[in-house]
């Protein structure tokens, strides 16, 4: 380690389910594993292995069993089969728990709090998909979301992906061109959008985007719209086409008697695609990398082994539709895990109540802040009001930019002195992160703990060699289904090969 580096995690965290599971695969396979790195080792080079034993471990729920776990395709390093001749559906292993405890808790900066036990998720995900089928939702159709980080969102996204369709949409914060571009490359046959949000004390309206977003969608046949003001309701909805209101549209998916007709839930491939996570078009056009419902497993990846997080812990997520960190905790419901839907910004003061107040109100295991944020927090000196209690506050993950040494002492001095603070990276392009945490493994401030397992990075530098020390490019070496099956509308894959392979050969 540089000179410069500051240790911040050195303790052991016993019995985590990264030990239950390594010991799983070290009594399976007659190896003794001393510390995460030959862990990860083994994971890398047995990749087949290691995702097979996943599956197996958190009981993926299958119509049909596989027949193969990796099956190449094709010359490419994305042309592979994965977990091939199975039939399930990624909805159905989310919504796999159906009791009372709760699933979702909502807040938002007007002041209002909302919770939904995971039946009462169930039953609304039930009444959306009859919905979306009495309207002619097929597998493979597409349903775009314009609209904040609502329980609603959630509902539609589950029942899209019950049916086989796809998901995606724009940030809320789009206008209507940016918008109406985003929609209309998807061609989705249903729209959901919220008539309002407030982000940071500031007010916006995608209700009053819909008109411009429909006549540049032709292949829009709803328009459903999730009324959060009065007002809405007696607003002349005649300039947005096919539109409705979301208690309507709900209503029609029940049958003559009043009754919701049970889910199908559509058995389908591995590799089937559920959304479409636009990039931001910063360097260039929006890119749609299109991921499956494979996705489920390295996530649960993510939230049981690398957070840590158990049944009943509670993650915060402040990301809208539009951005990969939106759906990307999803899948953690099937763990148990209760998500805090946050509707605002972490800089807003919520009566009296800042972002730190928040979690230790509602008792938060886990969040993650994208790095621009953790430095506003502490560039605004924002702390915690005296009394406030983080005793549930397990870990923070930071990224989307480099994380500095001083985002980690921050969060230490300003929040919990024993907090796990880690830097987190992913990408769009990628459900899953790439680096990894080991709660039994040291941890320097500034620095990425460790990579994932199952995820073979490496630094390469401008001729292609891997190198340690130096400056280079992060390369992953080895496939994994969490990348993207391929770009939306990218002809003969060349675009997915244009940008993310042409550099070096056979990696991504």
């Amino acid at each position: 380690m540089g000179k410069q580096t500051t240790l911040v995690w050195n303790k052991k965290v016993p019995n985590t389910e990264m030990d239950k599971f390594k010991k799983v695969i070290e009594e399976k396979y007659n190896r003794n594993f001393s510390s995460y790195w030959e862990f990860h080792k083994w994971s890398v080079e047995n990749y087949i292995d290691f995702w097979e034993e996943l599956w197996h471990y958190f009981g993926v729920i299958a119509s049909r069993p596989y027949d193969q776990v990796f099956k190449k395709i094709g010359n490419g390093f994305l042309d592979i089969e994965w977990f091939s001749g199975a039939r399930f559906n990624f909805a159905e292993n989310i919504l796999r728990i159906r009791d009372n405890r709760t699933a979702i808790i909502y807040a938002d900066e007007l002041g209002n709090d909302e919770t939904v036990t995971f039946a009462e998720m169930y039953n609304e995900v039930k009444l959306y998909a009859a919905a979306f089928r009495r309207y002619g939702l097929r597998i493979g159709d597409r349903v775009a979301c314009y609209m904040s980080n609502r329980k609603e969102a959630i509902f539609a996204m589950l029942a899209t992906t019950s049916i086989g369709a796809i998901w995606s949409g724009p940030l809320p914060y789009y206008g209507a061109r940016a918008a109406s571009n985003i929609v209309n490359n998807m061609e989705p046959k249903f729209l959901i959008a919220v008539d309002h949000l407030q982000d940071n004390g500031h007010q916006f309206y995608p209700i009053d985007n819909l008109p411009a977003i429909v006549n540049n969608t032709p292949s829009l046949e709803k328009v459903i719209i999730v009324p959060t003001k009065e007002e809405t309701y007696s607003r002349d909805l005649s300039d947005i086409r096919s539109s409705v209101f979301l208690q309507d549209f709900l209503q029609s998916g029940r049958t003559s008697d009043g009754l919701v007709p049970d889910i199908e839930f559509e058995q389908l491939p591995f590799n089937h695609p559920i959304c479409i996570n636009f990039t931001s078009g910063t360097t260039g056009l929006p890119k749609g990398p299109v991921h499956s419902a494979g996705i489920l497993i390295p996530i649960l990846r993510d939230f049981a082994f690398h957070l840590n997080l158990k049944c009943g812990d509670i993650v915060f997520n402040c990301f809208p539709v539009g951005w990969s960190l939106w759906d990307y905790p999803i899948s953690s419901l099937a763990l148990g895990i209760k998500l805090f839907l946050y509707n605002g910004s972490p800089y807003f003061n919520r009566r009296g109540s800042n972002i730190w107040d928040i979690f230790s109100q509602y008792k938060v295991s886990f969040a993650f802040l994208a790095t621009s944020m953790v430095d506003k927090l502490e560039k605004e000196k924002i702390t915690p009001t005296p009394g406030a209690n983080f005793d549930s506050l397990k870990i923070i993950g930071i990224g989307g930019s480099p994380v500095k040494k001083q985002n980690f002492e921050y969060l230490h001095s300003t929040v919990k002195e024993d907090l796990f603070v880690g830097s987190m990276y992913g990408s769009t392009e990628v459900f899953g992160a790439f680096s990894g945490f080991d709660f039994n493994t040291q941890s320097f401030g500034g620095e990425i703990q460790a990579p994932a397992l199952g995820v073979d990075i490496r630094c390469f530098d401008h001729n292609g060699n891997s190198v340690v020390g130096r400056r280079g490019e992060l390369v992953v070496s080895t496939p994994t289904p969490a990348f993207p099956i391929y770009l939306w509308r990218d002809v003969d894959n060349r675009r997915m090969y244009d940008t993310y392979f042409s550099k070096y050969e056979g990696r991504l």
